[in-house]
């Protein structure tokens, strides 16, 4: 196929006037030839285009929409119910969980979602969570060398290492985390003065990371998680910040009244805990308490009342339960914000 050899700085123009003219070949990519690009040429096009030159090259052909276009399609076909439709990206790790029906294609799908996604370094099967810290099962079924699943994640603008292999990290909850960094600005304005944050279910620090890079507003952070293997991940993300690995339900008797705002994030458990846990709260002006968990759909109202129990003898200035997704048929993944003056 003819192409079009232009300085790399005009590939821009070119690719526009060479459309407008009906010149350009739609479907096909653009050589990179270091300083210059070659831009493919219809059919329509002439034989000379000012004075550049028009070179033979192979055409670069678009590649398969999906993973599952690299597979034996005769494959594909026979088990075409089972084949997964999404997958987790944490950072240069592919978490795609299989079917018993397909696990025997392991390697066949690993190298298959090699080659669909370049920047992916190791591609691993989910088995589900596992032990007391809810951290993965993890197969490896396709590589590019490097085995290892300790990986660095950039998310909202920020990065932070993580292993998921060691310690939980979900990117779904991204969007959560995000929401947290508008609370903790809302508040520290109402308060005048950076706010200080604890989060007693780190994990690797994801949420806290996010708001440590709010100078202005964040002062100090306190970070926590039981499995042993987070503190070596909190101490690198968060460096020169206060980390420890205990049981968060006794973190209190620790850092008592040491922070302005307090994430809760252990779902299946959050309210159970939430009386442990106002203990590390300050007295005598608002403060923020944000948290999730998986609650019954019928039951919210229950859930709400059970809240305000535990939190009776502060003053609620607002409390909200907001449901995000569902999480069975009968659940809902909802965050919790909760106002509170301790006095």
């Amino acid at each position: 196929m003819r192409h079009l050899i232009v300085p790399s700085r005009e590939t821009s123009n070119w690719r526009e006037k060479l459309s407008q003219k009906n010149w350009l070949s739609n479907g096909n990519g653009i050589h990179n030839l270091g300083d210059y690009r070659g831009i493919p040429l219809s059919q329509n096009a002439p034989s000379k285009i000012d004075d550049l030159e028009i070179r033979e090259m192979e055409p670069i052909r678009p590649g398969p929409q999906n993973w599952t276009e690299r597979l034996d399609q005769e494959i594909f076909q026979s088990y075409e119910k089972y084949w997964p439709m999404s997958h987790d990206r944490i950072g240069d790790l592919i978490i795609v969980k299989l079917p018993k029906q397909i696990s025997q294609f392991s390697e066949e799908i690993g190298n298959a979602m090699l080659s669909q996604y370049p920047s992916a370094r190791v591609i691993c099967a989910d088995n589900g969570v596992i032990g007391q810290f809810r951290v993965r099962d993890l197969d490896i079924i396709g590589t590019r060398g490097d085995k290892a699943t300790k990986t660095k994640v950039k998310e909202n603008g920020n990065e932070f290492w993580t292993d998921p292999a060691l310690v939980y990290y979900s990117p779904r909850l991204a969007t959560e985390r995000a929401e947290n960094l508008d609370v903790a600005k809302n508040l520290s304005e109402r308060l005048g003065r950076k706010i200080s944050v604890c989060d007693p279910y780190a994990g690797v620090g994801p949420a806290v990371v996010a708001l440590s890079k709010m100078k202005t507003i964040v002062g100090d952070i306190y970070a926590n998680d039981l499995n042993p293997n987070a503190l070596q991940f909190l101490t690198t993300n968060l460096p020169g910040r206060k980390v420890h690995s205990i049981d968060a339900r006794n973190l209190a008797a620790i850092i008592p009244e040491c922070c302005d705002m307090l994430l809760v994030n252990l779902p299946h458990d959050s309210i159970e805990h939430l009386p442990d846990l106002v203990g590390l709260l300050r007295r005598g002006h608002e403060v923020v308490i944000r948290g999730w968990a998986i609650l019954a759909s019928d039951d919210l109202h229950i859930s709400k009342e059970t809240i305000r129990q535990h939190l009776s003898e502060t003053e609620i200035l607002s409390l909200e339960i907001t449901p995000k997704k569902s999480y069975s048929a009968t659940q809902e993944y909802v965050s919790i914000q909760a106002h509170i003056i301790r006095h």
